[in-house]
C-alpha cells in the first residue's frame, strides 16, 4: 500500500528524525510464489473474499482444498493456532511458523530478512484485537451495584410515575442535551452522594434519587447528540495553536464528508463518532437547565471543580456509563476496527490517506484516554500514576497493534519526506491537490516538532502527551515498545 512507486523521490523538507534506510526491492522472479501452496492462513481463515465479490485484482479467488501432505497439514494447524503474521496476511502469502520458536519470527519473514537491509518485525497482531476504549466490566461499584455488566437493564422500582426533563452538559463548546428522568426507589448499594477528595480533604454532594426513565431512549438521544456535535467537539478538544493536530482533525472531518470512496467516508465518520463519544465518557456531566430535581449548588473549602455546580446522582452516572459503553462505544469500536481492517487488507495505495487519518485519531485518543486515567487517579487522591493500570496497559498494547499495521502499509516508504509539489508524485500516490497540500504542511510541522518527538516526549515516557503515540507514525525504523 505504499503511496509511491519509489521512496527515492523526496522533497527538500526533511523531518528531524533518523535518516531512512534504503529498501532493496527483490526481482519479481525471486519473490515468494502465490500459488495454492503459498496462500496465508489469514486469507484461508478470515480474509477469504466472498465468492460473489471480486478481489482487489478483479478476479475471483478459488478456495483450495485441504493439503494432502502431512507436513503441510501440521504447518497449517500451527498457523491456525498462532495466526499469520501481519506481513504474510497483507501479502496473502503462506506464513510458515518456525516449530523451534513458534512465538518468534516466521520462516517466511526470516527468508526476507536475509535479503533486505530494512524490514519490520514479524508480529501476529490483529487490528480487531486492538483496545481503543476506556472500559470497565461494570459501572463504579461505589455508585451502585445494580449493574454487574455493561448491559442495559432498566430500573423497575420507581417512587413516582412523574417524568421530568433535565438539561445535561459536560461544558464542551456550550453544548447540552435533554434526557427524561424519573424518581427511583433506592436499593441496597445505591449511593445518594457524590464523593471526592480535594488536597486530601474528603468532600461530597448529596443528590436526590432521580435516574434515566428509559436507558435505550437515552442512548438514541446521545447518539444523535454525538453525530451533530462532531465539528464542535474537534474545535473544543483540539488545540487551535497546534497546527499538526488541528489540521489533521479538520482534514479527517472534511474527508468524512467529501471523500470519493464511500468506504473511506464511512470509516472516517465512524472513527470521529468513536473519538467524540470517548471524550464524553471521560468528562463529568452536570445539570444546567431550570429543572434541578430539588438540588442546589454548593460551595466548598478548599475550592474544587464541583464548586457551584448541580451534579447528577451516582445511579444516573452509572446508567450513563452503561448506555455509552453498550449502545455507543462498543458498536462504534467494532465498526471502526472492521472498516479499518477491510481497508488495510485491500493493500491498495489509494486507501493510504484514509488509513493514516484514522490511525492518527485512534493514537491521539489513546494519549487522551491515558491522560484522563491519570487525572482520575489524582482526583481520587491515589498515589499511583493511573487509576486503572490494567486498562492503560491494554490501550497501549492496542496502540502497538495500530502502529505495526500502519508501518507495514508503508512498505518501507516514508510518505512525509516525499515531494508532494510534484504532479507525478501526486498521480503515483493517488492524492488530489488538497491532500498533497496537506502532506506538505504536515511535513513542515514534523520538521518543527522533531526534537519534541524524540527528546521531549518519548525519551521521558510522557504517555499522556498528545504526541507520545502519534510521533511513532513517522519513525523510519519502528519497533514495538514497552510502556507500563
Amino acid at each position: 500500500m505504499d503511496i509511491t512507486d519509489s521512496p527515492a523521490s523526496s522533497s527538500n523538507i526533511q523531518p528531524q528524525l533518523p535518516q531512512p534506510i534504503p529498501t532493496i526491492i527483490l526481482p519479481q522472479q525471486q519473490r515468494l510464489k502465490r500459488d495454492h501452496d503459498s496462500i496465508s492462513e489469514e486469507e484461508e481463515i478470515s480474509s477469504s473474499p466472498d465468492p460473489q465479490n471480486n478481489n482487489a485484482g478483479g478476479k475471483s479467488r478459488k478456495k483450495r482444498g485441504p493439503f494432502q501432505d502431512p507436513e503441510q497439514q501440521r504447518e497449517t494447524g500451527l498457523t491456525r493456532k498462532l495466526k499469520a503474521c501481519i506481513r504474510c496476511s497483507l501479502q496473502r502469502i503462506r506464513c510458515l511458523v518456525d516449530p523451534k520458536a513458534p512465538n518468534g519470527c516466521c520462516r517466511t519473514c526470516l527468508e526476507v530478512a536475509r535479503t533486505r537491509l530494512h524490514w519490520l518485525p514479524c508480529l501476529r497482531y490483529r487490528i480487531t484485537d486492538a483496545q481503543v476504549l476506556d472500559h470497565g466490566i461494570c459501572p463504579r461499584p461505589t455508585w451502585t451495584t445494580r449493574w454487574k455488566k455493561m448491559e442495559i437493564i432498566e430500573i423497575k422500582e420507581w417512587a413516582s410515575k412523574k417524568i421530568k426533563t433535565v438539561r445535561i452538559t459536560q461544558d464542551v463548546a456550550g453544548l447540552s442535551y435533554e434526557l427524561k428522568v424519573r424518581q427511583f426507589v433506592p436499593v441496597e448499594g445505591d449511593s445518594l452522594a457524590r464523593k471526592w477528595k480535594t488536597k486530601g480533604i474528603e468532600q461530597e454532594y448529596e443528590c436526590t434519587p432521580w435516574a434515566m426513565a428509559n436507558m435505550r431512549e437515552a442512548g438514541r438521544t446521545l447518539a444523535q447528540f454525538v453525530d451533530r456535535s462532531l465539528g464542535d467537539a474537534v474545535c473544543f478538544y483540539v488545540d487551535e495553536s497546534d497546527r499538526l493536530l488541528r489540521n489533521t482533525y479538520l482534514m479527517a472531518y472534511r474527508y468524512s464528508l467529501f471523500a470519493e470512496r464511500e468506504e473511506e467516508r464511512l470509516l472516517l465518520r465512524a472513527v470521529l463518532r468513536l473519538w467524540c463519544a470517548s471524550r464524553m465518557e471521560t468528562r463529568s456531566d452536570r445539570i444546567c437547565g431550570e429543572e434541578t430535581l430539588g438540588m442546589q449548588p454548593r460551595h466548598y473549602e478548599p475550592p474544587c471543580a464541583n464548586d457551584g455546580l448541580i451534579l447528577t446522582s451516582p445511579v444516573f452516572s452509572a446508567q450513563m456509563e452503561v448506555v455509552m459503553t453498550s449502545l455507543l462505544l462498543q458498536p462504534a469500536k467494532k465498526e471502526v476496527l472492521k472498516r479499518l481492517k477491510d481497508l488495510v487488507m485491500e493493500n491498495q495505495r489509494r486507501s493510504w490517506f484514509a488509513i493514516y487519518l484514522t490511525m492518527f485519531i485512534l493514537l491521539h485518543s489513546c494519549s487522551l484516554l491515558t491522560a484522563a486515567d491519570n487525572k482520575k487517579a489524582r482526583k481520587q487522591g491515589l498515589e499511583h500514576r493511573f487509576f486503572r493500570l490494567s486498562l492503560v496497559e491494554e490501550l497501549h498494547n492496542g496502540a502497538k497493534v495500530l502502529l505495526a499495521y500502519f508501518h507495514h502499509c508503508n512498505k518501507g516508504g516514508h510518505p512525509f519526506t516525499m515531494d508532494w509539489s510534484s504532479e507525478d508524485q501526486m498521480v503515483r500516490g493517488e492524492l488530489n491537490k488538497e491532500q498533497a497540500q496537506f502532506m506538505r504542511e504536515t511535513a513542515e510541522q514534523l520538521k518543527a516538532k522533531g526534537m519534541l518527538f524524540s527528546n521531549g516526549v518519548r525519551k521521558e515516557g510522557k504517555f499522556e502527551h498528545d504526541y507520545y503515540f502519534i510521533s511513532q507514525l513517522y519513525d523510519f525504523e519502528w519497533k514495538p515498545f514497552h510502556t507500563v
